[in-house]
């Protein structure tokens, strides 16, 4: 017959078993997840390039590249001053955004981080294993008697 200390040690195992199982698991996901997310800070770091490029290049280069297309415009087409700033800078505006827009593209092309799968498929076993040694510790528990029967009763007085 099992008695009430046996159990008692037997919940005890288990809970620390539980213990070290979740412990291992939460270790190997975040090795996993490292890596992961090296690969979505490249993709951050891409998207932000062409932010940062869009925004440099409308502030700094389009006004000189802007200017530099205007004395072109005005030597090749004859035009004044301000249709030639005016075309100018239109073809700046133009450049910088395919230039983002190329950035960006390259950055949704980019791998996307994927799901932790050895650490799922490892708590998939675990769970397994622990629901298997609760249903054989339950049985082992449910076929032992609660009560040892007596053979011999106690005589009074």
């Amino acid at each position: 017959m099992a008695e009430p200390s046996d159990i008692a040690e037997v919940i005890k195992a288990v809970q620390d078993d539980i213990t070290t199982i979740v412990r291992g698991e939460v270790a190997l996901v975040a090795d996993e997840i490292k890596g992961e997310a090296a690969k979505a800070g490249i993709i951050a770091t891409l998207f932000g390039g062409a932010g940062y490029v869009a925004i440099s290049a409308i502030a700094v280069l389009f006004s000189a590249l802007g200017f530099a297309w205007s004395i072109g415009y005005q030597a090749w087409f004859g035009l004044g001053i301000l249709p030639a700033l005016f075309w100018g800078f239109l073809t700046m505006a133009v450049l910088m955004l395919l230039i983002a827009g190329l950035l960006g593209y390259l950055g949704t092309k980019m791998p996307t981080p994927g799901a932790p799968t050895r650490s799922i498929e490892d708590a998939k076993g675990q769970v397994a294993f622990v629901k298997e040694t609760i249903a054989e510790a339950s049985a082992e528990v449910a076929a032992q008697p609660l009560f040892a029967p007596r053979t011999k009763r106690p005589e009074l007085g």
